[in-house]
C-alpha cells in the first residue's frame, strides 16, 4: 500500500541535454599560439598576480560543448557497442571505480542532476574564468584546496590552513585521485583547475566545490564528501570497511573464520528510533528531536558530549550498530550531516526532517509512494510521533521502505562505483562551464616556475 501521508517527492530533475557547437566569443588583447597535438589549438593569455605570473590558457573559440552522453574524455565510441546489453549489477560493478561514462550514466541516472544544472547555468551565462578561481583561492579563507587535473593526472596547487579539517582535505583528494587512476582513458579527461572547501559548507563564492549546498547557492558545485574515503574523527574507518560491517549486521557474515553469522531480520530489529550526537551543532533541529522524543518508548535518543570521554564511551553507538534499530533519525548539523549516507546503507527506515542542505546523492531520495526509500517529517518534528506509530503498526510498509533504501542506496547510488562516476562527471561538466584550462608552469622573472605538484609527490610530503 502507498505510504498514506502526503510526503512530497524529492526525485531528481531529469538530465537536460545541451546541443554541441556553442560558440565562445573571446577577445584577447595579446596572445601566443600553442599547438596541443590532435586535440585542438589553444591560446595563451597572460594573467598577472603582480609578479608577472601566468597560469592558464583560454580554450579555442571553436571548442565544442558536449551533451551528457557526449562528454569530452568519455570512451563512448569504444564502448557503445559492448555496453548495449550492459546493466549495473552490484555484486559485479559496485566496487568498480573505472566504469565508462556510458555505464555511469546508465547506472546512476539520478546522480548528476545538480551538476547538470550548474553547468547549464554557466553555459547560458558567463563561463568560469581563471580570475574567478584565482580570487576564490586567494580570498576564500582557511580550509580551501586548490588543484588541477591535467592529462588525467591530479596536481595540488594550494592546500590552505586546516586546523580542524586537515583529514577531510586529504581524504577528498585521495578519493578524487582514485577516480582518476581507476579510469582506463583518464588521459582523455578535460583539463581543469578547481577550488574546494573542506568545511561543512562553503561561503558560496563561485565556483567553489563543496560537500553540501542549499538550493539557492547558485555558485556552489556539489562534490562527494570525505567519508567516502574515511572519517577517523568519529571512529569510522574506510567506506568499504563500514559498508562491510553494515552488510554483516543486515545480511550476515559468511566470511567468518568460525561459523557463518546470520543477519538480523527486519522484523526482529529494535522497534525504536535511534540517534546519537551533539545538539550544539544545530540546537534548533537536534534539540527539537530530543523534545519530540523525550519519554517515548519508541525512542533511543542520546545526546553526546564529545569533550567528555566517559560520556562518549557510554553513549557512542558504532555506526553499524544503528542497523539493529528499525528506525534511524537523520538530522542536519552546521549544514549537512555526514552520517546520512551510512544510515541509508542500513536495511532500516531513515526518518529525516525536511532538508535544507543538499548532498550529491540526494537526487535519489524519494519520500512518498511505493518507491519511497525514507520518511520525511516536519523540521520541528511535530508529526514524528504520528508517523513512527503508523510504521510500528504497519511493519510491512516500514520493511518496504527499508528494502527500497538498500536497493536504491547501498546497492546503487552509494556504491564506490557511483562516487567515482560522480567525480569524473563533475570534471567533465565543470570543464564545459570553464573558458580556460590550467597551465602548470608560470613565467616569473623570465623563468619558468612549476605551478603545483603531482598528487603522488604531495601525498609523500604530507
Amino acid at each position: 500500500m502507498p505510504f498514506p501521508f502526503p510526503f512530497p517527492s524529492t526525485q531528481s530533475t531529469p538530465l537536460r541535454f545541451l546541443g554541441a557547437g556553442a560558440i565562445l566569443s573571446l577577445i584577447l588583447l595579446s596572445f601566443v599560439v600553442f599547438g596541443r597535438g590532435t586535440t585542438g589549438t589553444y591560446y595563451f593569455a597572460s594573467h598577472s598576480d603582480g609578479n608577472g605570473a601566468t597560469g592558464y590558457t583560454l580554450k579555442s573559440p571553436s571548442g565544442n560543448i558536449y551533451s551528457p552522453g557526449q562528454c569530452p574524455g568519455s570512451s563512448e565510441d569504444n564502448t557503445s557497442n559492448t555496453n548495449a546489453e550492459w546493466g549495473f549489477r552490484t555484486e559485479r560493478d559496485g566496487n568498480n571505480h573505472g566504469l565508462s561514462e556510458s555505464q555511469c550514466l546508465a547506472a546512476f541516472p539520478k546522480l548528476f542532476g545538480d551538476v547538470e544544472r550548474m553547468m547549464e547555468g554557466r553555459i547560458g551565462g558567463k563561463l568560469i574564468t581563471f580570475r574567478e578561481v584565482d580570487e576564490l583561492a586567494r580570498g576564500g579563507g582557511d580550509g580551501l584546496v586548490r588543484g588541477a587535473v591535467k592529462d588525467g593526472e591530479l596536481y595540488i596547487i594550494g592546500f590552505g590552513a586546516m586546523p580542524y579539517t586537515f583529514t577531510r582535505g586529504k581524504a577528498t583528494l585521495n578519493s578524487l585521485n582514485r577516480a582518476l587512476v581507476a579510469f582506463p582513458d583518464r588521459h582523455t579527461l578535460p583539463d581543469i583547475e578547481f577550488v574546494f572547501s573542506t568545511d561543512d559548507f562553503s561561503n558560496g563564492r563561485s565556483p567553489v566545490w563543496s560537500y553540501s549546498k542549499r538550493a539557492e547557492d547558485e555558485g556552489v558545485w556539489l562534490m562527494p564528501d570525505f567519508g567516502y574515503w574515511a572519517w577517523p574523527e568519529v571512529k569510522i574507518g574506510s567506506y568499504q570497511e563500514i559498508r562491510r560491517r553494515i552488510a554483516a549486521v543486515d545480511e550476515g557474515d559468511n566470511n567468518s573464520k568460525s561459523k557463518p553469522k546470520l543477519g538480523i531480520r527486519f522484523k526482529d530489529k529494535k522497534k525504536q528510533l535511534a540517534w546519537r550526537g551533539s545538539v550544539a551543532t544545530n540546537s534548533e533541529i537536534r534539540g527539537g528531536l530530543l523534545s519530540a522524543s523525550r519519554g517515548k518508548s519508541w525512542a533511543s535518543i542520546r545526546e553526546i558530549n564529545w569533550s567528555d570521554e566517559s560520556d562518549v564511551r557510554q553513549n557512542l553507538l558504532p555506526m553499524e550498530e544503528y542497523c539493529r534499530y528499525m528506525f534511524l533519525a537523520h538530522t542536519e548539523g552546521r549544514s549537512f550531516s555526514g552520517r546520512g549516507k551510512y544510515l541509508l546503507n542500513c536495511r532500516s527506515v531513515m526518518i529525516s526532517h525536511k532538508l535544507l542542505w543538499l548532498e550529491a546523492h540526494h537526487g535519489a531520495l524519494i519520500a512518498s509512494g511505493l518507491e519511497a526509500n525514507y520518511v520525511e517529517v516536519e523540521r520541528d518534528f511535530s508529526d514524528l510521533e504520528r508517523k513512527i506509530e503508523f510504521l510500528i503498526d504497519n511493519p510491512e510498509t516500514a520493511e518496504r521502505i527499508a528494502n527500497n533504501a538498500v536497493k536504491t542506496f547501498r546497492d546503487r547510488y552509494l556504491t564506490p562505483a557511483a562516487e567515482s562516476c560522480y567525480w569524473r562527471h563533475l570534471i567533465r561538466r565543470y570543464a564545459a562551464a570553464c573558458e580556460f584550462e590550467p597551465v602548470l608552469e608560470e613565467i616569473r622573472g623570465g623563468e619558468r616556475v612549476a605551478r603545483g605538484v603531482s598528487f603522488e609527490s604531495w601525498a609523500l610530503d604530507m
